[in-house]
């Protein structure tokens, strides 16, 4: 892998993480879940667990897609609609299911971007994807709520063991302001797009890394890029 690592630390923690380019690979394609709001974005199969469809009236979902596909553009996209149109996750239920209903179609990494309450029976959930090595990566989230409350604690789920926090770099290479910050916080990489910033962006582009490090070693098991990230990946200051 020392190859691959190489050019994977420099595409996650230099500013010229657009320039990265992966070597060709033969394996099949990595398949990767997203539970958000939906995706308006190509996916390869997707489920609404709180209405009748899969398409994104927020736009949060739609753009954790795109940063994924443009990393790895081979990554087959699953996606779980968890949120609805204010972007909050509408509840427990849903996002359990969710991971339940990415297990069984066998993806290899889970995006997660939202927050909330700590919870046996989520981390039970979160306990079986890690045990059936799936990669779960979410985001460590922003100082700011979509509830305009102010916190300094990493959300749920990121906070769980098993989970990759990641958080988020601003233009300069440094800790974004608005991102949480802190020892539970396991990495933290480019998080800005445009003219948006936060955390999700950063747990985009680091599972859409994640997708290309397993499609280049396919043997590695969840525990070996899991480790791989937290050691090799440094943050900002």
């Amino acid at each position: 892998m020392k190859t691959l690592n190489k050019i994977i630390v420099a595409g996650l923690t230099g500013l010229m993480i657009m320039a990265v380019t992966l070597p060709a690979s033969a394996s099949s394609p990595i398949k990767v879940a997203i539970l958000d709001s939906g995706s308006n974005i190509a996916y390869k199969e997707g489920i609404s667990l709180i209405d009748g469809t899969v398409k994104d009236y927020n736009g949060h979902g739609s753009l954790m897609a795109k940063i994924i596909k443009e990393i790895n553009p081979d990554a087959e996209l699953y996606v779980v609609k968890v949120m609805g149109e204010n972007g909050l996750a509408v509840n427990e239920e849903a996002v359990i299911l969710g991971i339940e209903w990415a297990i069984s179609r066998d993806v290899d990494v889970i995006n997660m971007s939202l927050r909330l309450k700590e919870s046996e029976r989520l981390h039970q959930a979160i306990k079986k994807a890690y045990d059936n090595g799936i990669v779960i990566i979410a985001a460590a989230g922003n100082t700011t709520t979509k509830i305009n409350t102010l916190t300094t604690e990493v959300a749920y789920p990121a906070k769980y063991d098993e989970v990759i926090a990641v958080g988020a770099l601003d233009r300069y290479g440094k800790v974004y302001d608005g991102s949480i910050k802190g020892e539970e916080v396991n990495i933290s990489v480019k998080g800005y797009f445009g003219n948006k910033a936060g955390t999700s962006i950063a747990s985009a582009y680091a599972t859409g890394f994640a997708a290309s490090i397993i499609s280049e070693n396919p043997d590695s098991n969840v525990q070996e890029i899991k480790g791989f990230l937290i050691q090799h990946v440094k943050g900002g200051e």
